[in-house]
């Protein structure tokens, strides 16, 4: 395999593709993007490995001739978490690790510990998965893991505010929390000669296990930033001040994590790049793949029914109240029109749905604004829209728009992650949030179809020139190719450190500062 050219020789790539609460279970972005990869690219081997909250129905994708589920992990599911500890002492002969807890909650909530440092709990899981239960019943492991606690929440930095006070019953959800944490680095994922990680979070655990076992090179594609997501979860969240640092600090260390041991990380947007630098990230492990979507086709004529389309899951980060409340807004001055919204309800989030739906009646929309489920064919849909809205408070490198602008409707969008480099001068953008700036920019297309027509074609135009399908596929098909390379160049490996990696990448052409590099547009 050639490192700057991608081509293979010999075998097929194999890529362990590691999702978490995706592809190919649920409905998305990240989900489109991740059978874009893989049908794209039948030359490699795809084994998925899925993480999926609780239960989960029957994959919503059909795989490939070239891809496998090759593993699939209930977070929360069938292994009960720990209820209380064991006061018996083990047997001699039986491994243990009574201080696997307080290596855990050091490494991920310490502020500023080694991300590195948790690494050697995580390979003791995957070798004694058996053992994982028993520990957490453990009693001497819940004393080390108190004091560790204690630790933590002792620490004092300038960038941290005061720790909110826990008491017995936060610290035993944390436990469990940290019980699953370990169950998920205890399960054996497939044979791969690199792992491709969808998220800077759980599915991050199982890769650092494989790299530090086999030597397994790890690439990071990196849509939304997780622990930004987090922040702003915790900042809208009316849960307590202790689940909140739990949730943020967590996110924070798991981050880090996948941050130190990825080889290359491959944001969809420049905006996120800030992010890892200042999470540890080194410039020259940084490469910019947007995402792509199909050469668009010819532009069908908008209908000019004053029909507004968004398409998104009913999630906090999609702030769909807000939405909401600019369908209120606009139908004031505009009192035809429509607004349709195509998405599911993801698991865990029914609470938030509900008061979704609450707000909806209080607001007294009826039929001018229809909640009409998931979509599988999300460019269908837009089609059927005069313009396109998404009023997120957080986006990596919206495949929802790229898709609106393929079929050339302008859209209207909060001003977040990488949305400006996908849609300069195809649509209007404003502050998250802000309502009135929103409204008023559906109210002016809507009541202008020729500048709605004008901007949807810009963004047409845009999409073909910037933003296909293919160009996404040719950067991965470089990353994966270089690094498979060197994978092989360098022959089996005997345990090693998982440390941070420095493969050799494609050509690209320099973006931006501090050594960053950008698949060329």
């Amino acid at each position: 395999m050639s490192a700057t050219t991608g081509t293979t020789t010999g075998a097929p790539p194999r890529v362990v593709l590691l999702t978490e609460g995706t592809y190919p279970f649920v409905v998305g972005g990240v989900s489109t993007w991740c059978d874009l990869l893989i049908t794209g690219l039948p030359d490699v081997e795809w084994r998925v490995f899925a993480l999926t909250a609780g239960t989960a129905d029957a994959p919503v994708f059909e795989l490939p001739p070239n891809a496998s589920l090759a593993g699939h992990l209930h977070l929360w599911g069938s292994t009960r978490p720990p209820r209380g500890v064991r006061r018996r002492p083990f047997r001699a002969r039986a491994p243990r690790r009574p201080t696997l807890a307080a290596e855990l909650v050091e490494g991920l909530l310490g502020w500023s510990s080694d991300p590195l440092a948790v690494v050697p709990a995580l390979v003791w899981c995957r070798r004694h998965p058996d053992r994982v239960l028993a520990m957490f019943r453990d009693e001497v492991m819940w004393e080390h893991y108190l004091r560790a606690l204690a630790a933590v929440l002792d620490e004092r930095h300038e960038e941290v505010g005061a720790v909110a006070e826990f008491d017995l019953g936060r610290a035993v959800d944390l436990y469990q929390t940290l019980f699953w944490l370990a169950r998920t680095a205890a399960e054996p994922t497939p044979e791969g000669e690199v792992s491709l990680v969808t998220a800077a979070a759980w599915s991050s655990l199982p890769a650092a296990v494989d790299k530090a076992i086999g030597g397994r090179p790890v690439v990071l594609s990196e849509h939304g930033v997780y622990v930004r997501e987090s922040y702003l979860a915790a900042v809208r969240s009316s849960d307590p001040a202790a689940a909140r640092f739990v949730n943020t600090r967590l996110a924070r260390g798991l981050t880090r994590l996948a941050y130190a041991i990825a080889d290359v990380v491959c944001p969809v947007t420049e905006a996120n790049a800030p992010w890892e630098e200042e999470l540890g990230v080194s410039p020259e492990r940084i490469l910019t793949i947007p995402n792509g979507v199909p050469a668009p086709g010819r532009v069908e004529p908008a209908p000019r029914t004053r029909t507004v389309v968004s398409v998104g899951r009913l999630d906090p980060l999609k702030d769909v109240r807000t939405m909401l409340r600019v369908a209120a807004a606009v139908r004031e001055r505009v009192p035809d029109v429509t607004f349709l919204h195509h998405g599911p309800v993801p698991r865990g989030q029914e609470d938030y749905a509900r008061g979704c739906h609450a707000l909806h009646a209080e607001l007294g929309l009826g039929d001018s604004f229809r909640f009409m489920g998931a979509t599988k064919d999300p460019t269908g849909v837009m089609r059927a829209a005069d313009v396109v809205l998404m009023t997120s408070i957080s986006e990596g490198f919206p495949i929802s728009v790229l898709e609106a602008l393929s079929q050339g409707r302008p859209v209207v969008t909060t001003l977040v992650g990488g949305v400006l480099d996908a849609m300069r001068g195809a649509g209007v953008t404003a502050p998250p949030g802000d309502v009135h700036a929103l409204a008023d920019a559906v109210v002016a297309l809507l009541l202008d179809p020729g500048l709605a027509e004008r901007l949807g074609g810009r963004g047409h135009e845009r999409v073909g020139r910037l933003f296909g399908r293919q160009r996404c596929l040719d950067g991965y098909r470089a990353v994966l190719g270089a690094v498979v390379a060197e994978s092989r160049a360098a022959g089996p490996r005997a345990e090693v450190p998982a440390a941070v990696g420095a493969p050799r990448l494609p050509a690209q052409s320099r973006a931006g500062s501090g050594g960053r590099t950008a698949v060329a547009p």
